[in-house]
């Protein structure tokens, strides 16, 4: 990951450089229409940069480190309600299938499940954008002492041939999209004992499965929502 960031920032580094020393030469020559272009290609990259370091600092906030017994039904709720402003420009309303009585509760940090959540609500915001209904719907189902989670869009879908991908560090289908997110949410979800997957429905669209541990008082919840 370290790897990947220090060559997502020092590619445009060199650009900014040989921009600006370019510059030099054009203003000696006095082409300012040319001095102005490269302004703007260096105002660009500045902006990359800065939209690199803005979505690691979302993935850095102060948590405590500890997994705890974390209800899931505040969690998505929380998540989907700092997405409000997103969703409601997109034009779509999320269709949470946990019952607000569900006394569903998974062991997970809980600014770091939010995080996921987050992550996984907003691509999904993303991926529907284009189409005409657009369909977003979070449900959840334990199985033995794992709770899933699923996040499932009526969007586009995952290339097939790039479903292998899509977790790596920087590899993203949009072209203004960074590939950060999904590589940092799956280390989040590994670091608390997780998986996050991901695939197409047979129905259209794109279903990340979310899994954590079910949370000690919580292993023989009922199942709740359905299968995605």
């Amino acid at each position: 990951m370290s790897a990947s960031i220090n060559h997502e920032l020092n590619q445009p580094l060199t650009a900014i450089r040989s921009y600006a020393d370019n510059g030099h030469l054009l203003l000696d020559r006095e082409r300012y229409g040319d001095v102005r272009g490269n302004l703007r290609k260096i105002a660009e990259m500045v902006d990359r940069m800065a939209t690199i370091g803005a979505q690691l600092k979302q993935f850095a906030r102060k948590t405590t480190g500890h997994c705890i017994s974390v209800s899931l039904v505040d969690s998505v709720a929380a998540s989907i309600g700092i997405l409000g402003s997103k969703l409601k420009n997109v034009g779509v309303e999320v269709e949470n299938r946990i019952p607000r009585d569900s006394s569903l509760n998974v062991q997970a940090d809980p600014i770091q499940l939010e995080q996921i959540l987050i992550n996984l609500i907003s691509n999904a915001a993303n991926a529907v954008k284009e189409q005409s209904e657009r369909r977003i719907e979070v449900s959840a189902e334990t199985v033995g002492n794992r709770v899933v989670v699923r996040v499932s869009d009526n969007g586009p879908g995952i290339p097939e041939d790039r479903l292998e991908q899509i977790f790596e560090p920087f590899f993203t289908t949009r072209e203004t999209g960074l590939g950060l997110g999904l590589s940092i949410s799956q280390r989040i979800a590994q670091s608390m004992g997780g998986t996050l997957n991901a695939r197409n429905s047979i129905d259209g669209g794109a279903v990340f499965s979310l899994e954590l541990c079910a949370a000690s008082d919580q292993q023989d919840a009922p199942e709740t929502g359905t299968a995605a």
